[in-house]
């Protein structure tokens, strides 16, 4: 697939997609991802899910409240409690979809669809962003059930964040990593009434020692899965591919036979309480 041009790259060194993750409905968001082959929420969904699963035996409850970090549009809520797949996604809010559709149009088709398709109704979904046009349509349409539109890196929670916040059970992120860190996930510890257990993904140029260093302060043991890697897209072209390569080995960093073939890697990582009884969720979790 061809590089894209049309972007700048951010302080970070990846290429500021911020207009597309903002808009009033999804189409530019999906359009412009499968353009670089995002994938990350469809490797992510089955490590969460057994996630879900072990919380709700532990727990012994079959309800279970999960927030997501960055979660734009609710992608990771629609794999996750929904019958359908990336791949899905893609397609319906592609071009040849959707291109005669009005806004008004494409809300009313997505309710529909989204209460059809709903699989698990024991799982209930939070969504917390900036981006408050993608995190209302999301709950418009029925994708998450409660949305949160606030920055809780640099801003308190307010009385309404804390009352949605405070039954989370698991909280997962699968891209924020690198734009949020330990004060956003402080925050949310703070608000829950619940203990929640932590699945986060973050990319290899992003290190947590912040966001475990913070856990750990608050009671909770932190691991990370040994040996694999998730690839979340490939870069958009030689200038983001340099950047990020640089960053990886001012951190001293290998990307051999990772980012050096074309495409950012997640790792995964796992927190819980260090008083928690009972076999860890994930094999091959190791603890840092």
């Amino acid at each position: 697939m061809p590089a894209l041009t049309n972007f700048d790259l951010d302080d970070t060194g990846k290429i500021d997609l911020g207009e597309i993750y903002d808009q009033p409905d999804p189409r530019a968001y999906y359009q412009t991802l499968v353009n670089l082959e995002y994938q990350i929420p469809s490797a992510a969904a089955p490590v969460i899910r057994k996630i879900i699963d072990a919380r709700r035996k532990t727990r012994k409850q079959e309800k279970a409240t999960l927030l997501d970090v960055g979660c734009s549009y609710g992608v990771n809520s629609a794999i996750l409690r929904h019958r359908i797949e990336l791949a899905d996604l893609f397609r319906l809010y592609s071009r040849d979809v959707t291109k005669n559709l009005s806004r008004s149009e494409l809300v009313a088709r997505d309710q529909k669809l989204y209460s059809q398709m709903r699989a698990d109704k024991n799982l209930q979904t939070i969504g917390l962003d900036i981006a408050g046009e993608a995190v209302s349509y999301a709950e418009e349409v029925g994708i998450i059930d409660t949305g949160l539109a606030a920055n809780l890196e640099t801003r308190p929670a307010n009385v309404d964040a804390e009352e949605i916040l405070a039954p989370v059970d698991i909280v997962i992120s699968t891209g924020a990593i690198g734009y949020v860190g330990a004060p956003t996930f402080s925050k949310i510890l703070d608000c829950a009434s619940t203990a929640p257990w932590f699945g986060l993904f973050a990319l290899r140029m992003f290190p947590i020692d912040e966001i475990a260093a913070m856990l750990k302060s608050r009671g909770y043991s932190v691991y990370r899965l040994l040996g694999d890697t998730f690839l979340q897209r490939r870069f958009a072209g030689k200038d983001e591919a340099g950047e990020v390569i640089d960053r990886l080995k001012s951190l001293t960093i290998d990307p051999t036979g990772y980012e050096a073939n074309g495409w950012y890697h997640a790792e995964f990582f796992f927190a819980w309480r260090a008083d928690e009884d009972g076999a860890l969720p994930i094999p091959g979790l190791s603890r840092i």
